[in-house]
């Protein structure tokens, strides 16, 4: 008996080992044969049974007593869920997806390249803004977690390897954006940008020696490009969170025109009220944008892109200074229209870009009370031909910009309550900007790329006269290894914010070599640069370095950084440190995945604190009755307390079917609760000093409903 249930058990087990059978597959993107790396496969009759792909895409995993009839479920984040069905007899799969039409594209569609991409710093494709946890889904705070972003505050303004953010161009669909962000101060600082990632196709940051194709640009630049995809239908998005209601629509209008309609009301109430604590200096905020995006293919060589952006917002908070506490308010309204055309040649490509934007805004608390008309006219017209080796890009631009202040400030910074005097002003700034440009690349040999270019402005009025020049060197050693050596001399000019009364040119010549170590399990990039900046009477001088590291082991992804900056301000009386003078600054994160559709990430800042010079005394103005302070020479300045900052954020992609996916988040900001010093501050005599403090923690989550 023993020995017939041995054989019987011995059978079973050698049915078992012949019945199971091995599924290899490779899972790629439908459009261009690109691997999906991190592609899920599950088994329709038992999830428990499945796989992961490789970094190519592959998969592989043993199925004991297949069925004769079953289903693989294949998902990844940004394309279709697909259902293949698997028999005995099936060994080696071949597994393409779609991606959707609008939800979080991962593959970059085909369009106008910039002629000088090879040497940007970065490029970032629309999944990963939104896949960046300290981003917010904004394509400028996405920039602010590079190394290369020098931002000492907690704002989408953009600081560029020490430089200030007026020295940084912008430019959307090539037409220079002037006034990108929103809840704005009177100092240009705001909260986050206009840009509506859901119509961003791809951004490149050139952190220093921006491309001469594109103009008035000094220290940087950033360029952003929309969709140029027609979808292959409707996608319709519904976004909720404590402090956004939005909605999208995406519609296909024939075979050749696609629309895209975006709707945002940002209320306060909610989130205010949810983070008291950290938002109590804010009284009350609130925004609404409306925004258009239309593309039309002419042909198959001719597309015509036309976007319009409206928005309308207001922002109060408390604002202290030692003569005056009261609300700062403040509102804005603004329009957009840009206008692209490009005929794509047989040899050669042409694109015809204009924009306007119009835009009121005012600022009012106590007897300041300023308001700011501003007008941008800007038309571009280019040509680019390829070569076999060589590629030469040419065209010239018009940048026509108006700014109309009016309005009433203190006479003195240290009276500024209800009865102090003040000044009556009225000012009108504009400048005339032509411009022509040339840039040639050429192919050195297959991993050796130079380029080179110039501009010239044309004088009108007071317009300065200048030239803009740089070189660009890049090698590329077997794909892993690539240096990027970069040199020029730049101009721009700004125009005054509403505290300041002329337009200021920055002319500045830089030096920068970059170097990145691209393998299948990390990336490693390191930057040495030298800046020259002149504005006026002053010389910013800076000299700085950059080490980044990613290393990716499935499910854990861990990024460091860190940036050292030496930056001076100089002056025909004296020099001193810059706000952007930091030893160290710091970042991290560390991201966990579950299945490509669950991810935890905490992220860390800590960087020095800028330097300030102290109050030592103050003096009665026996005139307004209040308190002149008398401040350290800048050989005593002292710093601020070092910023130290944890966030820790959760998000689940979830595909429900191939017409359904769910975004759903949650972030937890300064989640230790730390008292990151903004400022010192001082009472009405000077004579007890405190510290004015960023927001400490707060919560913020949401969900967006795709399909």
């Amino acid at each position: 008996m023993k020995q017939f249930l041995g054989v019987i058990l011995l059978s079973c087990i050698v049915s078992g080992l012949f019945s199971q059978q091995t599924i290899k597959g490779v899972i790629l993107d439908a459009e261009n044969n690109e691997p999906l790396p991190g592609a899920n496969i599950f088994l329709l009759s038992d999830w428990s049974i499945g796989s992961t792909t490789d970094i190519n895409g592959v998969f592989e995993f043993k199925i004991t007593n297949l069925k004769s009839y079953d289903t693989l479920i294949v998902s990844y984040v940004g394309y279709k869920e697909a259902h293949i069905p698997v028999t005995k007899t099936d060994k080696q799969l071949t597994i393409r997806l779609e991606a959707f039409a609008h939800i979080l594209e991962a593959s970059v569609v085909t369009a106008r390249r910039i002629i000088a991409e090879e040497f940007t710093v970065k490029q970032l494709k629309q999944l990963d803004i939104y896949l960046n946890p300290a981003a917010k889904a904004d394509p400028l705070l996405a920039i602010n977690a590079m190394p290369a972003s020098t931002t000492t505050d907690e704002s989408a303004s953009i600081s560029l390897r020490g430089s200030r953010p007026d020295e940084t161009g912008i430019y959307l669909n090539d037409v220079p954006i002037y006034d990108a962000i929103r809840f704005s101060q009177l100092n240009g600082i705001g909260t986050f940008s206009i840009f509506n990632t859901d119509i961003i196709e791809r951004m490149h940051v050139f952190a220093g020696n921006p491309p001469l194709e594109y103009g008035n640009s000094a220290s940087g630049l950033v360029s952003l490009q929309t969709n140029n995809k027609i979808p292959d239908g409707p996608t319709n998005t519904i976004a909720l969170s404590l402090a956004n209601f939005g909605a999208l629509t995406s519609r296909k209008l024939g075979d050749k025109t696609a629309l895209v309609a975006f709707g945002n009301y940002q209320p306060s109430q909610i989130f205010t009220g949810l983070n008291q604590d950290a938002m109590r200096d804010l009284e009350d905020f609130s925004s609404y944008d409306l925004g258009l995006h239309v593309m039309h293919n002419l042909n198959s060589n001719l597309r015509f892109k036309l976007f319009n952006y409206s928005n309308a917002e207001g922002y109060k908070f408390n604002t202290r200074v030692p003569s005056y506490t009261g609300i700062f308010d403040m509102y804005k309204k603004r329009n957009y229209t840009i206008a692209n055309f490009l005929s794509q040649q047989d040899h050669g490509e042409i694109t015809v870009n204009g924009g306007y934007n119009i835009s009121q805004e005012g600022y009012q608390y106590s007897i300041t009370d300023i308001d700011v008309y501003k007008q941008d006219l800007f038309f571009s017209a280019t040509y680019q031909h390829f070569f076999d080796k060589l590629s030469i890009k040419g065209g010239g631009s018009y940048d026509y910009r108006i700014n109309d202040s009016n309005g009433s400030k203190p006479i003195y910074d240290h009276a500024q309550d209800m009865d102090h005097p003040t000044i009556s002003f009225s000012t009108v700034e504009e400048y005339n900007l032509p411009e022509f440009f040339v840039y040639t690349k050429l192919n050195l040999a297959d991993h050796l790329i130079f380029g080179t270019g110039v501009r010239k402005n044309v004088v009108i009025g007071r317009t300065p006269n200048y030239w803009s020049y740089q070189g660009n060197l890049n090698y590329n050693i077997k794909e892993k290894h690539n240096f990027n050596l970069s040199a020029g001399h730049y101009n721009r000019l700004a125009m005054p914010n509403a505290q300041d009364y002329e337009i200021t040119h920055y002319e500045s010549n830089q030096y920068s070599l970059d170097y990145t170590l691209t393998t299948d399990l990390f990336e490693l990039q390191t930057s040495v640069f030298k800046k020259n900046v002149f504005h006026g009477d002053y010389e910013d001088d800076i000299i700085g370095g950059e080490l980044y590291t990613k290393i990716k082991i499935k499910p854990v992804e861990f990024q460091f950084s860190i940036t050292s900056l030496d930056v001076e301000i100089k002056t025909d009386i004296e020099t001193y440190p810059s706000d952007y003078d930091l030893d160290y600054f710091v970042r991290s994160s560390l991201k966990y995945k579950v299945r490509d559709i669950f991810e935890i990430s905490t992220i860390y800042i800590f960087r020095q604190g800028s330097y300030y010079r102290p109050v030592i005394t103050s003096n009665l103005d026996t005139e307004t009755q209040t308190y002149r302070p008398v401040y350290e020479d800048w050989d005593n300045s002292e710093r601020l307390p070092d910023y130290h900052k944890i966030d820790v954020s959760i998000s689940k992609y979830w595909v429900l079917n191939s017409k359904l996916a769910l975004v759903l988040y949650a972030n937890v900001s300064n989640l230790l609760n730390n008292d990151n010093v903004m400022a010192v501050n001082y009472n009405r005599d000077y004579s007890v000093s405190f510290n004015e403090l960023y927001s400490q923690r707060s919560i913020y989550f949401g969900v967006s409903i795709i399909f």
